[in-house]
């Protein structure tokens, strides 16, 4: 009947970051989903503003979904900016 929690991953962002990543795979292909992770990223990086930079980007944060999925993220379609080149607009 209850959702079996555990201690958060990070305790700065807490346990609803966790089910914000454990509900990429469950979200349809597509824009939805990479919208959904990048407002993932957003949320990384409000509790860690010291990883963002004054452009608003942030490698560790997309480094700490990576981090933090127990799946594929690249395997669902959502690809780190750094890696691809592409500009990070994770808000």
């Amino acid at each position: 009947m209850f959702i079996e929690q555990q201690k958060p991953k990070d305790f700065d962002c807490g346990y609803n970051l966790d089910l914000m990543i454990a509900a990429i795979p469950r979200l349809p292909e597509g824009e939805e989903r990479i919208n959904y992770a990048k407002r993932v990223v957003g949320l990384i990086k409000q509790s860690h503003p010291n990883w963002v930079s004054e452009d608003g980007s942030s490698q560790a944060a997309w480094d700490y979904l990576y981090e933090l999925a127990d799946f594929d993220l690249e395997a669902l379609g959502i690809h780190n900016p750094f890696k691809t080149g592409q500009q990070d607009d994770a808000k």
